[in-house]
């Protein structure tokens, strides 16, 4: 994504997301979030700036390994990603299925300056998705 096209879409996202800094390798600090991320995370603004893009504070115990490594690959590889991903909310009680969406953001020299990580909370439709899958696999018995 452009970052002249960026300026134009972000006052319109209806995601929640983090902005991080694609210029510091391996920590791609979070340079914003939107009040959204907060509300939906449960940290202040202030616990949340200078982490990591990769959200890991948001990681639970039920979190898979392979999508740690998916979303530190797109980032280390600086190409747009989604997964749905099982994170957890401050204090790791309250875990949340979530579509996480990785946009690199290019200056007008074509460079990666910015990473765009939307989070939706899609907790209803995955839970609903499961419980059919489960109900499917009762009928079959």
């Amino acid at each position: 994504m452009d970052a002249a096209i960026f300026i134009r879409v972000v006052p319109r996202h209806d995601s929640n997301f983090v902005l991080g800094n694609a210029q510091v390798p391996h920590l791609y600090p979070i340079v914003y979030c939107s009040d959204g991320f907060c509300d939906l995370t449960g940290f202040p603004r202030a616990q949340i700036m200078q982490k990591g893009s990769a959200c890991t504070f948001l990681y639970g115990p039920e979190t898979k390994e392979e999508h740690k490594q998916e979303i530190e690959r797109a980032l280390e590889k600086k190409m747009e990603h989604k997964l749905e991903v099982l994170l957890y909310k401050k204090g790791a009680t309250a875990p949340f299925w979530c579509l996480l969406d990785i946009v690199p953001i290019k200056n007008e020299k074509h460079e990666n300056v910015l990473f765009l990580v939307s989070t939706k909370d899609i907790t209803k439709s995955k839970t609903d998705e499961m419980e059919m899958d489960d109900d499917g696999e009762d009928n079959g018995s």
